[in-house]
């Protein structure tokens, strides 16, 4: 009885340990998707919430503090540039995320969206990239 005990005691204590470190595990952050579609999905999620809270809408009125509030408030992992552009193709708004001006060279994904305000088309132009790794 006295080994059945001792048995019973380990395996809860191993049990235990196995589960801490379950949790432990979890939460370091890796995206569940391959590169390109995390970016991918990042860059689209991060076009919408710029849509649906008004963002873009206060950038091209003149003030992308909230473009770029939201721009860092994304994960360290990525990077992200998004620029406003007029019909004419020029730039009336740009937020680059900070320390990301160099490019990794292995996934970029870019999307554009049309949107209109005051009567006139821009587009929104969203870039994402893996950050790179110090050398």
């Amino acid at each position: 009885m006295k080994g059945f005990a001792i048995t019973l005691d380990a395996l809860v204590a191993l049990s235990f340990f196995l589960f801490v470190m379950m949790i432990l595990a979890t939460q370091t952050y890796q995206p569940k998707a391959a590169g390109g579609v995390y970016l991918k999905q990042l860059t689209l999620d991060t076009i919408t919430v710029l849509e649906k809270t008004g963002r873009i809408e206060q950038a091209l009125g003149g003030n992308s503090s909230g473009m770029h509030e939201l721009i860092e408030a994304t994960p360290k992992l990525a990077c992200m540039a998004v620029s406003l552009e007029d019909s004419r193709g020029d730039t009336v708004a740009a937020v680059v995320k900070s320390d990301c001006n160099e490019t990794a060279g292995l996934d970029m994904q870019i999307s554009v969206r049309p949107v209109l305000y005051q009567g006139e088309t821009y587009l929104l132009r969203s870039e994402s990239w893996f950050r790179k790794e110090p050398d």
